[in-house]
């Protein structure tokens, strides 16, 4: 019992923290000018290898989605930005996932609140439920600042084509994996 209070006291000061963080980067990005310069192609990097529990318990493996475009998705049922942007991924899932695009959510939560949002919005895309662990695995990925949400785009090769902390855009997600064409 002791152990399982001391989880969840971790959990809740982790998730504070990320919510300070997050909070500090909106405020800051929305106070710095944005400096139009010509985009160049992120450099291309392998996706890292992991394995988490899904919704029921069963251990799933990213490589599964090989060959795939991949919206891997950092999010927390506390986290108001994360709930804004999942309605829009369940229709993107629905609408182009039978034309390579597939959404994997990567859940920085507690496993019931998870099963229970994931079931209330009825998510169509694997949700897989990291808890304090999704912390380090978002910055094996690149989250640096420990913003949620945060999303990782994946191309068929399996290499991240693009990152981006806080809310993700329908367009940029179409243009990336060159779906806003069809």
């Amino acid at each position: 019992m002791l152990f399982k209070l001391k989880k969840h006291q971790a959990l809740l000061s982790a998730i504070c923290i990320a919510t300070l963080f997050g909070a500090a980067y909106f405020y800051i990005a929305d106070k710095v000018p944005v400096i139009a310069k010509p985009q160049s192609p992120q450099p291309t990097v392998s996706r890292p290898a992991f394995s988490l529990p899904d919704l029921e318990g069963k251990k799933r493996y990213i490589k599964e989605w090989d060959g795939k475009h991949i919206v891997l998705n950092f999010w927390a049922t506390w986290c108001p930005p994360c709930r804004k942007e999942i309605p829009e991924f369940i229709h993107l899932q629905k609408k182009y996932g039978d034309k390579n695009l597939q959404f994997i959510g990567v859940a920085i939560d507690d496993a019931e609140a998870v099963k229970q949002y994931a079931f209330e919005m009825g998510i169509n895309y694997p949700t897989l439920i990291a808890e304090i662990e999704g912390v380090n695995l978002a910055q094996r990925y690149g989250n640096r600042i420990g913003a949620l949400p945060f999303s990782v785009i994946i191309n068929p090769k399996g290499q991240i084509i693009a990152r981006q902390a806080g809310i993700l855009s329908n367009q940029k997600i179409l243009s990336l994996t060159g779906l806003q064409t069809l």
